[in-house]
């Protein structure tokens, strides 16, 4: 079983790196062939024989789920428009503009049985001008008129993977309520995590640490955009949600009322039957309430098997035991292998066995201290290139963060919020003096959370290639777990990296390049809508702000997670083109960041300092230019938009906004000092009314990119103006099919890269 479980966990991770998955009838053919050709293997080649089979089978199962997934998804896009009946299954998000939840199918409304009953639907509701939207609530069952569409998010490094993430939920689709159509409520029967939420949050709300209780307590998050930021420069992630820790701390809790059940007279081995049992079964009530994420999951199979083992009084080893669940859980639902909260937890089991390998539990106050700052040290220390490896960066803060506020959280914290959450759910109040307490004990949390938001906390490493972050690990490993000179053996392996590409580690610790730091252009992929940034190593230029309205917002969601990525600090200016939402974006939240940035446009609400055309001429060796095409305007439409050039001596590009008809006046301005350009962002999107033919021939541009939407209402880029491009045979880059693309201005040649096609798992784009 162990080869087997090895096995699977290696077909796992060869799987992220496919370019296309085995076909599936070919494959069960084969894993058919090596089931049956095992009797017939001599002795020395069945110890190979389980992990391959193991790796089959994983492969088999995947290959099965998703071509199950895609073929129910693609039955109800191929709908379009629809009525659909199902049981809102997520505590929904309920904004003043719009509702989001996710929805079972279920075939109460249907007049055949659905292929895609049981299923899960990301359900957007917005609410009709002067319309207030109904309360929707968990539980409730709801027949909807919706319009569907296919799963499909941005493609930006630093955000988060939509398909992948819908792939491990189960969304087989998204589905907009339509406007205009009668929506019925079937049955107003809220769930009990939906009255336990709402009873938390009338008596609770109003405290400061009521976001911090309901994500420890029903699993939800609903953290300000600031405490989000400080949970993350902190890493406290694993502390905020309700995670294996959690789990295995109110197991623990429950196993010490075992004096109590002394008083019902029972007798051994009765008593630690029944004790283990009430234990188990509130942590699966634990996991339930959190909506069975993953860490929680693997948490409570873990304690089954555990208090299985035990009263069978069988010893397994924790490898055994660590490599056994990750084996069933792939098997169970093998699209988790997207899920980096799947592949930490696996890692933290891991490292948790090694520490407890190496320094097992010894008597006394003292050492349990000494153990536990080992273990936070021996946690942080392993962890930092799974951190690399994943996410790109590190938070300097996290390691004596947690060492000083998980002591605290842990055995006062999380245990009195969980009692007075227990009382409130049995007896249905709890006295107001015990919830001010329960606040003044999380204040310091609370203080920490919002000193990391202000603070420097993140130290992001978008250069480092994946090796990079793995050859820290041999050094961790030395230094951690070896003693005397063996220690200093790790020394010599962190060398290497002192050499990698752009030296990320020195630009992290402040150290100056001894070559000039590269320059790079991004265009975003915000959608329907345009953001651009022009980057000198922590120094940028971001050009529009990408589309907002209502509670969507591209500058939230897509451009400060991007520039976080980066790692800018410094935000030199922001040029905003004309007064449109899909470019205007949300510059409060922005400036709310990037305090010291200037920001440039003509549109006098938001600029009243400076116009379009004081762009400084210079920037960081970069020359600028912009252009007003009509007179000026205080709130100016899309033939008003401010146009850019930027000349770096070896390349240009031009921004020129939504400019259509007015286009030949930049042009002429243009040509009037240049041959031509390089790089032409299509204004509005690529629209047929923008890009002419003239336009095309006067800057004779060798690249053209379109920021637009995937099949967008307004077909942007029109096919006109694709068959302008090739005529002229200048390639196309669109960000709704290329993602987020990067153009290298330092290099010698001009060269550039599409995010969407280099991310893992290449299969599930296909």
């Amino acid at each position: 079983m162990e080869r087997f479980s090895f096995g699977v966990l290696a077909a796992a991770l060869l799987a992220l790196w496919l370019e296309q998955l085995p076909p599936l009838r070919p494959l069960a053919l084969v894993c058919l062939v090596a089931l049956l050709a095992a009797p017939l293997l001599s002795a020395g080649l069945r110890r190979y024989h389980a992990c391959l089979c193991g790796a089959l089978v994983y492969l088999l199962c995947l290959s099965w789920q998703l071509q199950q997934h895609q073929h129910i998804s693609t039955q109800v896009v191929a709908e379009h428009t629809t009525e659909v009946c199902g049981r809102v299954v997520s505590l929904p998000r309920q904004f003043v503009e719009n509702s989001r939840f996710v929805l079972q199918f279920s075939d109460d409304c249907a007049e055949k049985a659905q292929v895609a009953a049981g299923r899960l639907l990301e359900v957007r509701w917005y609410a009709e001008s002067g319309q207030t939207l109904p309360s929707v609530k968990a539980g409730q069952h709801w027949r909807l008129p919706v319009k569907f569409k296919a799963v499909r998010g941005l493609a930006n490094p630093g955000s988060p993977w939509r398909e992948a993430n819908a792939l491990v939920d189960g969304i087989v689709a998204v589905a907009t309520v339509r406007p205009g159509a009668a929506a019925t409520l079937l049955a107003d029967t809220p769930s009990l995590r939906q009255q336990l939420a709402d009873r938390f949050a009338a008596c609770c709300q109003h405290y400061a640490a009521y976001p911090l209780w309901l994500a420890l307590t029903i699993g939800d998050r609903p953290f300000s955009d600031e405490l989000w930021l400080g949970v993350q420069h902190a890493g406290m992630a694993h502390l905020l949600s309700i995670s294996g820790m959690h789990i295995a701390l109110l197991f623990g809790l429950c196993l010490l009322t075992k004096p109590l059940w002394a008083w019902l007279g029972l007798s051994e081995p009765w008593r630690s039957v029944w004790l283990w049992g009430f234990a188990l079964l509130v942590a699966w009530g634990y996991a339930a309430l959190a909506g069975f994420a993953i860490p929680t999951l693997r948490a409570v199979l873990t304690l089954s098997l555990l208090v299985l083992l035990r009263l069978s009084w069988r010893r397994v080893s924790f490898w055994q035991l660590s490599w056994l669940l990750s084996a069933v859980l792939l098997l169970f639902w093998p699209f988790w292998l997207l899920s980096f909260s799947f592949w930490l937890s696996a890692l933290a089991l891991a490292l948790l066995a090694l520490l407890e390998w190496q320094q097992p539990l010894r008597p006394g106050f003292g050492p349990l201290c000494r153990r536990f700052a080992s273990f936070q040290l021996g946690f942080s220390l392993l962890l930092l290139p799974i951190g690399l490896l994943l996410f790109q960066g590190v938070a300097p803060f996290a390691l004596w963060l947690n060492l000083l506020l998980l002591p605290l959280m842990t055995l006062l914290g999380i245990p009195v919020l969980l009692l007075l959450f227990g009382w409130l759910c049995l007896a249905g109040t709890v006295p107001a003096l015990a919830w001010q307490g329960l606040d003044l004990l999380y204040w310091p949390l609370l203080q920490a959370l919002q000193w990391a938001a202000l603070a420097d906390g993140w130290w992001s490493l978008p250069a480092l290639p994946w090796y990079g972050a793995l050859l820290l690990l041999p050094p961790a490993l030395l230094g951690w777990f070896c003693r005397g000179r063996w220690q200093w053996a790790a020394l010599p392996l962190l060398m290497p990296l002192l050499f990698l590409p752009q030296a990320p580690f020195s630009a992290a610790l402040g150290r100056a390049a001894t070559k000039p730091e590269p320059l790079y252009f991004h265009l975003l992929d915000v959608g329907q809508g345009s953001s651009a940034v022009l980057q000198q190593g922590d120094h940028a230029i971001l050009f529009d702000l990408g589309p907002a309205y209502g509670a969507v917002s591209a500058t939230r969601q897509v451009v400060l997670p991007f520039l976080r990525y980066l790692g800018i600090r410094q935000l030199d200016y922001v040029v905003v083109s004309h007064d449109d939402s899909d470019h205007s974006g949300d510059w409060p939240l922005l400036r709310s960041r990037y305090p010291h940035t200037v920001l440039v446009s003509d549109i006098r609400r938001l600029a009243p300092r400076f116009h379009c055309l004081d762009l400084p001429k210079s920037w960081r060796g970069v020359q600028l230019q912009s252009f007003r095409a009509g007179p000026y305007q205080p709130e100016p439409s899309n033939e008003d938009s401010c146009a850019v050039l930027i000349d770096t001596g070896r390349y240009r590009l031009l921004l020129p906004g939504d400019l259509g008809r007015r286009e030949m006046t930049v042009a002429s301005a243009i040509t009037w000092q240049f041959a031509g350009i390089d790089v032409l962002v299509l204004g509005h999107h690529g629209s047929q009314s923008a890009s002419s033919l003239g336009f095309l021939q006067a800057l004779k541009p060798r690249l053209a990119l379109a920021s637009s939407g995937f099949q967008n209402q307004f077909g942007h880029p029109s096919k006109d103006t694709q068959a302008r491009l090739s005529l002229l045979q200048i390639p196309l880059l669109n960000t709704a099919e290329s993602g987020a693309v990067r153009l290298h201005l330092s290099a010698q040649a001009l060269q550039y890269d599409q995010f969407r096609p280099r991310r893992f798992a290449r299969w599930l784009e296909k």
